[in-house]
């Protein structure tokens, strides 16, 4: 199947536990998964496997993957303001990637294994803080290219592109 994964990763995560209640933390990074839950199933997400700090999710469209990481860092202003008590700001960064896997629909995330969910996994790590990369192949592909920039470094022998909210 052609399949799209978005990668997000809270950037930091220990180091904002450092001198924090664990009662505080462990509220913090549950309401944090279950806004971006809420966002990912929004957008239609066929599946996705949660680590403590990150979640790999796999979409049948790519514009559905693209926004759902653009929902989740648009919603992260809000989330620290007035959802989370710990004194540090969650910031993430996204990945995501497009290609054929196979797969069937009963196998969950994280049984799946393929280079092109490691590309956005590798995406990811060179995001910068409430950022996507994607390469510049994907976005040619798009309806809505706003916000869009070559990156200046290519993931995987793929250039890559970045995606900041300009608003």
């Amino acid at each position: 199947k052609d399949l799209d994964f978005l990668s997000i990763d809270i950037i930091d995560s220990t180091r904002m536990k450092q001198g924090e209640e664990k009662a505080t933390i462990d509220h913090d990074f549950k309401e944090y998964k279950l806004m971006a839950d809420k966002i990912i199933s929004r957008h239609k997400a066929l599946k996705s496997a949660w680590t403590p700090d990150g979640v790999m999710i796999c979409f049948s469209d790519v514009e559905d993957a693209l926004n759902a990481g653009k929902d989740v860092i648009r919603s992260l202003d809000n989330f620290n303001r007035h959802v989370k008590a710990i004194k540090k700001d969650f910031r993430v960064r996204c990945g995501v990637n497009s290609g054929f896997v196979y797969c069937d629909e009963s196998m969950p995330m994280e049984a799946m294994s393929d280079r092109v969910i490691d590309i956005a996994g590798h995406m990811q790590k060179y995001a910068q803080a409430n950022s996507i990369f994607v390469s510049k192949s994907i976005v040619g592909l798009l309806q809505d290219r706003s916000g869009f920039a070559p990156a200046g470094r290519e993931v995987d022998g793929l250039d890559a592109a970045v995606w900041k909210d300009t608003a």
